[in-house]
């Protein structure tokens, strides 16, 4: 499907963050070796599950976008930030799985939703990525579904008029 997006300002994120359902975004650094380690399994999440408008996978090298990094609260590489119908704390639903100490949990009626994972953490990319990739493609499938119903509609009132 997709590369990974290269974020650089906080404009492009903002853009893709409302433009698409869910977004995972890896804050990484050039000089990081753990960022190194675990980018080709994010290239190859972004390939097998990012869907136009659904799920986006991006990069924003922190040392290039301090700004972006500071407005995310982001104080260790590798970083990943999961955003929901545009809103960083809103998480992904862990619907009761085992989960490493590398995640960080929403507050009040999000406290069971992951928003971040701090660190190279594969197992648990690995879970949420698919997660967000199958309620991708779902969206993708209801909104497919949903075009033709509206085409029909428009034909039947024209039939009609």
């Amino acid at each position: 499907m997709a590369e990974p997006i290269k974020i650089s300002t906080l404009d492009e994120l903002n853009q893709l963050i409302t433009s698409t359902k869910y977004v995972i975004i890896d804050f990484w650094a050039e000089w990081c070796g753990p960022c190194k380690a675990i980018a080709p399994l994010f290239a190859k999440l972004s390939k097998s599950h990012s869907v136009p408008g659904q799920l986006a996978f991006a990069k924003i090298d922190v040392d290039a976008s301090a700004d972006i990094a500071k407005e995310y609260g982001i104080t260790a590489m590798p970083s990943f930030v999961f955003v929901v119908d545009g809103q960083v704390d809103k998480g992904v639903d862990v619907q009761g799985r085992k989960l490493g100490v590398s995640v960080k949990l929403g507050e009040g009626e999000n406290a069971d939703r992951v928003v971040q994972i701090r660190g190279a953490d594969p197992r648990n990319l690995t879970l949420l990525a698919n997660e967000l990739g199958e309620l991708a493609k779902k969206g993708a499938e209801g909104s497919a579904e949903e075009t033709p119903k509206e085409e029909e509609k428009e034909e039947e009132a024209a039939a009609t008029a």
